[in-house]
């Protein structure tokens, strides 16, 4: 259910602009030129607002509901309807679901191919929370982009961007002039100067103190040092009516006030003429005070009086069906129980719509005497610390909801250990609650049935979904639906990492693109880092681990999965499952033993079967024995099938042609070259001839060839040259013989031999898979470092003598320094340097830099041994 945002909110006040601040928006300008977010950091009354409602903006004004990452989602919908319209639907369907970070990410993904705007966010201190500036973060990459973000306090908000402060807002003497001739043009200009100077600038102070000289006040005896509420009403008073300054205190009460509230506050109409003395703000049929005449006119009030006023307010928001604001007013008015009652009453509601901040933050402004004496509480404070991922906090939470006696309880530290994927742990209180929530329990019940790896037990419960899918053997299925859901636009549960991206993630390492797992990784380790969930996190490392796995990028994966066990010390042993089972396919033995333990001791008999099979699979792609154990009790018949087929001599169940995700770089492909052979045999590739092999040439540092992970020995030394010069261009039959300095009879019986050495066993007369007349053959199955365009290291083929190497090793070390000359990190300069001693430009620019002493020595070393040293 959508939150409910007040029109007002995106409309810019209608203030007084008797001042052009032409420099100011000349600041505003090479401001946004260098950073997309600007804080305007200054007290009440600098301009701000004023300021940035008289350029073309989108507007939204926040207020305190808005430190709610959701709430404040809810708000960016409301203001970019109007642009995207059906587009929001995958916001909308995220914010209802309360994955506020999910959200985020859609949002940007749908505003990339928007023009360039600015978005103002005024009162921005209102909604200041670590959630509210990591949404902003992930909106603030929008290209095109301008955010301004008014507030009280830099803090938090200077950490998006630049900050201009109260001595930028500031009126200077021209600005001060302008105002003077526009309020009080009868005070001459030293006047107007002596009170800019009392001021220093302040724009409100400025102002007030102009309309209190005008009444024939000096200057120093009207002037006060601080802007506090007190000090305000020397101005206030004197300028108004008793009867207005009455409606306008009760009115102030408020903050904003429209026909709704004119019934039981007054005839607001009898304020209008005094709008500039209150400084009235109005925005979309609304009067919205200033707050520091709200804090002023306020303080006229008897304390019993404001609290009969927002207790009237609160009731009335309770009749609009604005829940949460009448809860603000409650514990604004003093009324602490009633507001612990609301909480009470509607708080599970709440969560279900997403509002876990909301909830956190109302729970933290009672007291903790009150919270005692309601149980319920606990439980409710249990449900948002889960929610929020704080799941070590959430279960002492919960163990002390239940000590208190509420039952329910069990059921929150259920859904707990449903979410850390701990069944062990989960089946005791699942028990307990069985008997007082029976029907509560049913599909939670499931759900651990599945995380056991019970799949068909589950599934008879009524369980369904992508990860019953997945752990009955049916990934493509499993991904089909997730893909479906995640354009979708319906709310489901259960929600964060179980169901969302990175689940997303896993499958499509598993059946679908491993470099759209690899992105989907990515975007699940930036929603962890908006969550600020070291869980999601790690596990979005864990997740990139797999992805790299998929595609044979075994060190990148390695320290993915280092990464994802750093982060995972202190969370659940769940969580380092996956990790371990990683580094154990990168061929760690003791992780191996580690990571099963771990999964048996969490009760995933599923999980440990997956990783083991992901090791072996690894194990196999890397050409290194694997001893697969036995998987007793594996449900899952995919799983079944890549054992039983292990290690893919042949493909007697013909997993490749019902899985054909498995022919592509996937978490559980065979070696290429086998899989591509096992086709071929089966008369799925058309091919006259496919050998089997894999063949990686390295040619940096020399020459070396390694068939199936085993290095080849030439016979010949003129074959490796050869291949030298088949791996540098496409030649003719004439040109070869001519480099090589051979008869066609010697070439012969070099091809042969360069045929045999790549393509073991291959029958005569067929076609070469690798070689074909005269150069190599880009297939799948080969790997040459040199057509890679990142590789570094020594110059190619060392050791090699021949002429063409020569000339190719000049061209690729120029390639180098010229890539290394165009870098802008100091550290490739020396680089580049270390291969050209005498480059004038990199040894120049060096020499600006704490690496100048290394240049130095290079470049004297270089002269000393050509001897140039003078």
């Amino acid at each position: 259910m959508p939150y409910r945002v007040p029109k007002s909110r995106l409309l810019p006040p209608r203030t007084a602009r008797e001042v052009e601040r032409l420099r100011l928006l000349e600041r505003l300008r090479q401001g946004f030129a260098k950073s997309p977010v600007l804080v305007l950091a200054a007290g009440a009354g600098y301009g701000k607002s004023t300021l940035l409602s008289s350029l073309p903006t989108l507007w939204l004004t926040l207020g305190e509901d808005c430190s709610d990452p959701v709430v404040l989602g809810w708000h960016l919908v409301e203001v970019y309807r109007p642009r995207l319209g059906d587009a929001l639907e995958g916001v909308v369907a995220a914010l209802e679901r309360g994955a506020w970070a999910v959200a985020g990410e859609l949002l940007l993904e749908r505003l990339s191919d928007q023009p360039g705007h600015t978005l103002v966010m005024d009162e921005a201190q209102r909604a200041a929370s670590r959630q509210a500036v990591a949404l902003l973060r992930t909106l603030a990459q929008v290209p095109g982009l301008h955010m301004a973000l008014l507030t009280r306090r830099a803090a938090p908000w200077e950490v998006l961007g630049q900050v201009l402060d109260e001595s930028e807002l500031a009126f200077d003497p021209a600005e001060s002039l302008q105002l003077g001739q526009a309020i009080a043009p009868e005070l001459s200009a030293f006047e107007v100067e002596q009170a800019h100077s009392l001021v220093r600038g302040w724009p409100l102070g400025l102002r007030l103190l102009l309309r209190a000289m005008q009444r024939g006040a000096k200057p120093e005896e009207a002037f006060y040092a601080h802007p506090d509420p007190d000090g305000l009403l020397v101005y206030l008073l004197p300028a108004l009516p008793e009867e207005v300054l009455k409606l306008a205190a009760k009115a102030s009460v408020l903050g904003e006030v429209g026909p709704e509230e004119a019934a039981w506050v007054g005839g607001l109409e009898a304020l209008q003429p005094y709008a500039p003395d209150l400084l009235l703000e109005h925005v979309g049929g609304r009067t919205r005070f200033h707050p520091l005449v709200r804090a002023a006119l306020m303080s006229l009030l008897e304390p019993d009086e404001v609290r009969k006023l927002l207790a009237k307010a609160a009731d009335l928001a309770l009749e609009r069906g604005e829940e949460v604001q009448a809860a603000g007013y409650l514990l604004e008015a003093g009324r602490l129980g009633h507001a612990a009652d609301l909480l009470q009453r509607q708080g599970e509601a709440w969560l279900a719509r997403g509002l876990t901040y909301t909830v956190l933050a109302l729970l933290e402004r009672l007291p903790e005497t009150l919270r005692a004496t309601r149980p319920t509480l606990r439980f409710l404070h249990g449900e948002a610390l889960r929610q929020a991922g704080r799941y070590s906090e959430a279960e002492a939470v919960y163990q002390q909801a239940l000590q208190a006696g509420v039952e329910q309880a069990l059921l929150g530290l259920s859904r707990l250990y449903l979410d850390t994927v701990e069944p062990a742990k989960a089946q005791g209180y699942l028990l307990a609650a069985r008997v007082r929530f029976p029907s509560e329990v049913e599909g939670l019940w499931a759900e651990n049935l599945l995380n056991s790896g019970r799949v068909e037990e589950a599934r008879a419960h009524g369980l369904e979904g992508p990860r019953v899918w997945l752990r009955s053997g049916q990934p493509e299925r499993a991904l089909s639906e997730l893909r479906r859901w995640e354009k979708g636009s319906t709310a489901r549960a259960p929600q964060n990492h179980r169901e969302g991206t990175l689940l997303l993630a896993l499958l499509e390492a598993i059946a679908g693109d491993a470099r759209a797992a690899e992105q989907a990784a990515y975007r699940g380790r930036r929603e962890g880092e908006t969550l600020g969930s070291p869980f999601v996190v790690a596990l979005a490392e864990a997740r990139l681990g797999h992805a790299l796995l998929a595609q044979n990028r075994w060190s990148e994966a390695a320290e993915a999965y280092q990464r994802a066990l750093s982060l995972s010390h202190g969370g659940p042993a769940r969580l380092r499952v996956e990790p371990l089972g990683g580094r154990a396919a990168l061929g760690e033995a003791p992780a191996f033993e580690e990571m099963v333990r771990q999964a048996r001791e969490a009760g995933d008999a599923w999980v440990e079967a997956f990783m083991t099979l992901v090791a072996a699979q690894a194990h196999l792609r890397r050409g290194q024995p694997f001893s697969l154990p036995a998987l007793p009790g594996l449900e899952d018949p995919f799983l079944r099938a890549l054992a039983a087929n292990y290690p893919w001599q042949a493909d007697q169940e013909g997993l490749l042609l019902r899985y054909p995700f498995l022919s592509q770089p996937t978490l559980f492909a065979p070696p290429l070259h086998r899989s591509r052979r096992l086709l071929w045999e089966a008369g799925r590739l058309s091919l006259p001839y496919h050998p089997g092999v894999a063949v990686e040439i390295r040619a940096l540092g020399g020459l070396e060839v390694w068939v199936n992970h085993q290095e080849v020995r030439f016979k010949r030394e003129k074959a490796r040259i050869l291949l030298g010069l088949l791996l540098l261009r496409e030649w003719s039959k004439e040109t070869l013989l001519e480099a090589l300095q051979v008869s066609d009879g010697e070439f012969r019986v070099l091809w042969s031999e360069l045929l045999g050495a790549l393509e073991p066993g291959r029958p005569p007369r067929v076609p070469g898979y690798f070689l074909k007349p005269y150069t190599l053959n880009r297939v799948p199955e080969l790997w040459v470092d040199l057509w890679h365009t990142d590789q570094e290291g020594r110059p190619p083929f060392e050791g090699l003598d021949h002429p063409e190497f020569e000339y190719y090793q000049a061209a690729w070390l120029q390639g180098l320094v010229k890539r290394y000359r165009h870098s802008d990190a100091p550290a490739d300069w020396l680089r580049g340097l270390r291969l050209e001693p005498l480059d004038e430009e990199l040894y120049l620019r060096l020499l600006k830099t704490e690496l100048a002493a290394e240049a130095r020595l290079l470049r004297q070393t270089a002269l000393r041994e050509l001897e140039l040293e003078a």
